[in-house]
């Protein structure tokens, strides 16, 4: 949850406040984002940020108040990670642009979500006596 959180945060700082002339750099995705959306999406990878850094201040005792916040964040990452291979494998030079410097940052970024999301839904509930789903 570090990982994600040293991720995101940077990532959406990034997104929030570079000049429109950046965004490029920072979007893998189809045509660059408008200032808008840009922040729409900074404040998505904010409350990511957020969610695994309260799950993690959260004791083990505490486990069903982080539940389903966790479940959101790693959901969406499968998600988003899944379109984005999918894009890929149906049209290689279209939609996801390898060549823009951040977009091994955000496949990083998702695949860390969903395995540390997997990880305290599966395992981490089943070391406290706690129901896995």
């Amino acid at each position: 949850m570090w990982i994600v959180i040293a991720v995101s945060v940077p990532e959406a700082v990034g997104l929030l406040f570079a000049p429109p002339s950046l965004l490029p750099q920072f979007w893998i995705w189809g045509p660059p984002l408008n200032a808008m959306t840009a922040r729409f999406v900074a404040g998505i990878y904010l409350s990511v940020a957020v969610g695994f850094g309260l799950a993690l201040k959260t004791k083990e005792t505490d486990w069903e108040k982080v539940r389903l916040p966790i479940a959101m964040l790693w959901t969406f990452a499968l998600v988003a990670l899944v379109s984005a291979v999918v894009s890929l494998a149906t049209d290689p030079t279209g939609f996801i642009h390898l060549d823009r410097p951040f977009t091994f940052v955000w496949f990083f970024l998702y695949g860390v979500s969903i395995v540390g999301g997997v990880y305290y839904h599966v395992v981490h509930p089943r070391k406290y006596g706690a129901k896995p789903w």
